[in-house]
């Protein structure tokens, strides 16, 4: 007979107030997975190796290798939450970035004079999203923001509007281009087609003529050979002017399902070359935008573009970061090193392989399970068949890895080599979101989803429902022993004395919050601890009674739980005020871990490596996974709460 099990499982809303950080600690080392969102790529004229990169979240990442190696800037830009969307470079070296603040709260223009190390911000509160310098005269530089168009004659540092106050048309601005003979003459693409001024702003006039209407200008280039011949890149396709903007024609050679072009570049060194980066791949034109090939898959996102004189591309994509080719777009291959921006949402460990697993959320065409040897190993994909999903939870079943989703639970064999769906079917047949999952012993395993809790017997290939008049369940967690088989909750506590066969609701929850994570401590398994949120809360009697936080603590969205191996420290992580904390005595009194070098401190999820050494893994809001190496303390006698 098995011994006796329990296990918690959890459903569960918001405030906060923040703690003091203690002492710091080593730095945060960042780890991967490699790839992620690129929003802009930026050359420097004055040292052609010289590259930057900015990505969604705020995060600024520079290589002195042609874009082969990267290296996140630290402080690196000094705000979090900003799209870096355009970046430019003057022939100086300077680093200009437009902005804006994913939360609709503005923006701006940052300011580096010293490759990236410190900025100055100006513009302040304007969402930007183009930016371009003058090239007859570096000095001068126009800003596209929400509510119009500013521009410099100090390389950035002050500015003055140049379009009218509160216009109807002449706002959100996505792209400019400054004429090279003349400074006074500027392009402008809005979200309702271009407009053009010829007196540097004193006046303006709309250039619709041939244009869709309704067009949302994403680029807008001057012919090297020819200022006078403009490309436009739109929601409706690619434009070309051959006057100035008055009149446009649509070139016809790329698929109508292609035509958002969010990029555009021509051939540093072959004028009649360019390059067109779609939501459906890149294409590459030879002959003067007549005619195109698409020279990567069809599932790549393309955001920006760099191309040097002798045929080498960089592409910024969404998911898969960073392509680079050596033959003018022909092939292409992942230039990652040292960039890590992927979403992780849940950490695990398979104690077969002794790999560590890493769960991608909010990248379905390049996210789904990564897997490494070691915290500090190569990253790379773990199998095919998770595309178009985001994948929420993992566990380590008897003799297959498990991935919960938002479509369903998916597992894979190492027979089998590739994800495949398991069947779990929720009321009139529709399969539930998985939220969590436990293995429980053997071949027992619970699911925690958007119906309710299933339960399998047979190593997760057939489900039953066991618990969906409660409503959603969203954690799950294993106690050793004690007076409950299981206990789970969907806004509230349910529990269970024959291992999950049937429920019934306790008396007590923690609080009403939804919760994120539950775990029970090894070696003390009457301490519960649930991260919700509204805080973290502890049980010391098997959940019958609850309170909130300990000393330390603030009352905030906890989203994930790690527990050392041995039974001693405990780990929690803040997603709302950012951090990491530590307790050694069971959750009773807690101080923050004070280190540098992570990319946000806003945590989602936390994972320690199970090995002798004290390796704390962490998935904050932006950066992908970091890795802290921590000193073993001294370890409580928990039968006397002393130190031995």
């Amino acid at each position: 007979m098995p011994a006796r099990t329990a296990l918690i499982a959890l459903s569960l809303l918001v405030t906060p107030v923040r703690a003091e950080p203690p002492p710091q600690t080593d730095p945060w080392l960042a780890i991967g997975p490699n790839g992620g969102d690129v929003r802009s790529l930026a050359l420097d004229p004055s040292n052609p190796n010289r590259v930057y990169l900015g990505a969604a979240g705020g995060s600024l990442y520079r290589s002195d290798e042609g874009g082969t190696r990267w290296q996140r800037l630290s402080p690196g830009f000094p705000r979090r939450d900003q799209n870096l969307d355009e970046m430019v470079v003057t022939p100086l070296g300077n680093l200009l970035i437009g902005f804006w603040d994913v939360h609709g709260r503005g923006g701006g223009v940052a300011l580096s004079r010293d490759g990236g190390a410190t900025f100055s911000i100006s513009l302040d509160g304007e969402s930007v999203r183009a930016l371009s310098l003058a090239p007859s005269d570096p000095a001068i530089a126009v800003a596209g923001a929400r509510s119009g168009a500013f521009a410099s004659s100090d390389g950035g540092s002050h500015w003055r509007r140049i379009s009218p106050i509160d216009h109807s048309e002449l706002r959100n601005i996505e792209s400019i281009a400054i004429d090279p003979r003349d400074p006074r003459i500027i392009y402008v693409g809005t979200w309702h087609l271009p407009w053009k001024t010829t007196d540097g702003g004193i006046s303006w006039r709309p250039m619709p003529a041939g244009m869709i209407e309704d067009s949302d200008v994403f680029t807008m280039t001057l012919d090297r050979r020819d200022p006078q011949v403009v490309h436009a890149t739109a929601c409706s396709g690619i434009y070309g002017s051959a006057n100035g903007g008055a009149l446009w024609s649509r070139s016809l050679g790329i698929p109508f399902s292609s035509r958002r072009s969010r990029a555009f570049a021509q051939d540093p060194s072959r004028p009649q070359t360019f390059y067109a980066g779609t939501t459906e791949g890149l294409w590459v034109s030879e002959d003067d935008t007549r005619s195109w090939t698409r020279t990567t898959p069809l599932d790549v996102v393309v955001n920006t573009i760099v191309a040097w004189p002798d045929g080498s591309v960089l592409l910024g994509v969404d998911g898969a970061g960073v392509l680079r080719s050596v033959d003018r777009g022909r092939t292409w291959s992942p230039a990652n090193e040292g960039f890590s921006e992927r979403r992780v949402s849940r950490i695990a460990f398979d104690p077969r392989s002794r790999r560590i697993l890493a769960a991608v959320w909010g990248d379905r065409r390049h996210g789904g399970v990564f897997s490494a040897p070691a915290p500090r190993g190569a990253w790379s994909p773990l199998a095919d068949g998770l595309k178009g999903r985001d994948v929420s939870s993992l566990a380590v079943a008897v003799s297959s890895l498990l991935a919960g989703t938002d479509e369903g639970l998916f597992a894979l064999s190492a027979r089998e080599g590739m994800w495949r769906r398991i069947a779990i079917t929720g009321p009139r047949g529709a399969s539930p979101r998985i939220h969590d999952l436990t293995v429980l012993h053997g071949d027992v395993v619970i699911a925690a989803t958007s119906m309710g809790l299933f339960r399998s017997e047979d190593a997760a290939a057939t489900w039953r429902p066991v618990l969906t008049d409660a409503g959603e369940t969203t954690a799950v967690a294993l106690l050793p022993r004690g007076s409950l088989s299981i206990a789970a909750a969907a806004f509230g506590l349910q529990g269970s004395r024959d291992e999950g066969r049937s429920w019934r609701p306790l008396e007590s929850r923690p609080g009403r919050a939804r919760v994120n994570a539950l775990s029970v401590l090894s070696g003390s398994p009457d301490v519960i601890l649930a991260a919700t949120s509204l805080g973290l809360y502890r049980s010391v009697d098997e959940g019958a009674t609850w309170t909130l936080g300990g000393g330390g603590l603030p009352e905030s969205d906890f989203t994930s739980i790690a527990l050392a191996p041995d039974g001693g420290a405990v780990f929690a992580s803040d997603f709302t005020w950012g951090g990491v904390y530590r307790s050694d005595d069971r959750g009773a009194v807690w101080t923050r871990l004070h280190a540098t070098g992570l990319s946000s401190d806003r945590v989602w999820a936390l994972g320690i490596e199970p090995s002798d050494s004290l390796d704390l893994l962490a998935a904050s809001l932006v950066g992908g996974l970091h890795v802290l190496t921590l000193p073993a303390r001294r370890q409580p006698d928990l039968s006397t709460d002393k130190w031995r």
